[in-house]
């Protein structure tokens, strides 16, 4: 049974995600480094971040939703306890092993707040992929671009846009330092999305990395080894990690996290919290 829940897992709607075959290879020469991961602007319309951003949250909150079904809980710190280890002082002498008191696990049972994905289809999501449910529900996370009004147009009244005139003789660095100084004379500020907001920073590929680490090992059917070095590519871009080779210890750091650098079972519990990437106030390691 893997130690990440405190039962045995079956995973039938949830599977870990294949990485491109040369992948390691096209990002260590800038292929995804820069343009495939922008937003993207069509039809007037963006997403405020990369449609591989969504396409994680989608597929955590489905891994919430079938651990979900099945009673998980999922456990974000082990019991500690024993001895620290040896060594010499700088004299030369050992020093005494000091003793760790057992510490309590802490696990979170795994449930979905419904009431955050009131717009998701939620019903839908274990038996959907991606991109189908993507094009049903997409206008969830769209935002307006500017826009040139026509002389018919009416001005919005949205408290979430302006209207503003640009004479178009001026140069365009006098026309944004305008705009600038009409933000900070009337206190503009960005409005963010008071739904589907994506809370925190974190690069879709390493999002999709400590997604896969989570799967595979609720499944429990890979060593540490297997899964870093799969040929399916499973974990990507880590020829420059510095443990490399201490395969237990990156496994960790890519499922376990800490306070300030969420792992993968806290993403998910922020997930099913209503939360992507990060809860703004809970850490689950207490």
């Amino acid at each position: 049974m893997s130690r990440h829940s405190l039962k045995p897992v079956t995973l039938k709607y949830s599977h870990a995600v294949k990485g491109r075959k040369n992948y390691r290879d096209d990002y260590q020469y800038g292929v995804y480094s820069g343009n495939a991961f922008d937003r993207k602007v069509k039809d007037g319309q963006v997403l405020d971040k990369s449609i591989h951003s969504y396409r994680m949250w989608f597929y955590f909150l489905k891994l919430g939703l079938e651990l979900e079904q099945q009673n998980v809980e999922l456990v974000t710190r082990n019991s500690i306890k024993g001895y620290t280890p040896g060594f010499l002082d700088e004299f030369g002498d050992t020093k005494m092993r000091k003793f760790i008191p057992a510490t309590e696990i802490v696990s979170h049972k795994v449930k979905v707040n419904k009431s955050k994905y009131k717009d998701w289809s939620l019903d839908t999501i274990l038996d959907l992929e991606f991109d189908p449910w993507w094009k049903e529900h997409k206008h969830l996370f769209l935002d307006q671009v500017g826009k040139v009004l026509k002389p018919n147009d009416i001005v919005s009244s949205d408290v979430d846009v302006f209207t503003y005139q640009i004479d178009k003789r001026r140069r365009m660095i006098d026309v944004i330092s305008d705009l600038k100084q009409h933000y900070k004379d009337n206190r503009v500020e960005r409005v963010t999305r008071e739904k589907y907001s994506i809370n925190g920073r974190l690069r879709p590929i390493i999002l999709q990395n400590r997604f896969n680490a989570l799967v595979l090992k609720l499944e429990d059917n890979l060593s540490n080894d297997e899964i870093l070095n799969h040929k399916n590519n499973y974990i990507r871009s880590l020829k420059e990690h510095p443990h490399q080779g201490e395969y237990g210890r990156i496994i960790f750091e890519l499922i376990g996290g800490s306070k300030k650098s969420f792992g993968a079972k806290q993403i998910l519990l922020s997930v099913c919290d209503g939360y992507f990437v990060k809860h703004p106030t809970k850490t689950y390691l207490e």
